[in-house]
C-alpha cells in the first residue's frame, strides 16, 4: 500500500538519492534540509512498504505556488504515483490558501506534459534554453482551477 505524507528531515537523504536517479542537475540533500524550516515551502513524499518512492515540492508565494520538482523512482513509474502526488499537493496547496499552481517542464518530456494536462495544467508560455544537460526549452504551465477557473477559460486567461 502507498501513502503520501509531508516530508520530514529524515527523508532528505532518500529524496536526494531519488533526485540523482531522475535529474541531470540534482539538488543536494542539504538543499532539501534548508527548505524544511520555511513555512511557504512543503514537500510531500510517496512511501511504499517503508521505502520512499517519490516526492513533490511546492514553493508558495502568496496565493500562487510553484511545483519545483516531482520525481518517482524508475521502477514505480506509470503506476499512478506522480498522479497521486499531484492530487495531494493540490489539496495541501489549496488548504494553505493557494489559488493557482505553476511549473516548468522540459518541452521534450511528453509523458510529463501529458500528466500535467491530465490534472488541469495548461501551457501558457515557453522559457527558451531554461534547462541544461542537455540544453532544452521549458514549457511554462499553469493550473488556475484552484480558484474555480475551468480549463476552457484557463486557455484564454490573461498572462
Amino acid at each position: 500500500m502507498r501513502t503520501i505524507r509531508l516530508m520530514e528531515k529524515e527523508d532528505c537523504r532518500a529524496i536526494a538519492q531519488i533526485e540523482k536517479m531522475c535529474f541531470s542537475c540534482p539538488w543536494s540533500e542539504q538543499s532539501f534540509l534548508d527548505t524544511l524550516e520555511k513555512e511557504t515551502i512543503f514537500y510531500l513524499v510517496a512511501e511504499k512498504e517503508g521505502e520512499l518512492i517519490g516526492y513533490i515540492g511546492v514553493w508558495q508565494a502568496l496565493e500562487e505556488a510553484d511545483i519545483t520538482n516531482i520525481a518517482v523512482v524508475p521502477q514505480e513509474r506509470r503506476r499512478g504515483v506522480a498522479l497521486q502526488l499531484l492530487g495531494c499537493a493540490k489539496e495541501e496547496a489549496f488548504r494553505r490558501g493557494v489559488t493557482a499552481l505553476t511549473l516548468e517542464v522540459r518541452a521534450g518530456n511528453r509523458a510529463a506534459v501529458e500528466l500535467y494536462k491530465k490534472v488541469g495544467f495548461v501551457v501558457e508560455g515557453v522559457r527558451k534554453g531554461y534547462y541544461q544537460k542537455p540544453k532544452e526549452d521549458a514549457l511554462l504551465m499553469w493550473n488556475r482551477s484552484l480558484r474555480g477557473i475551468t480549463i476552457e477559460k484557463q486557455k484564454n486567461y490573461p498572462v
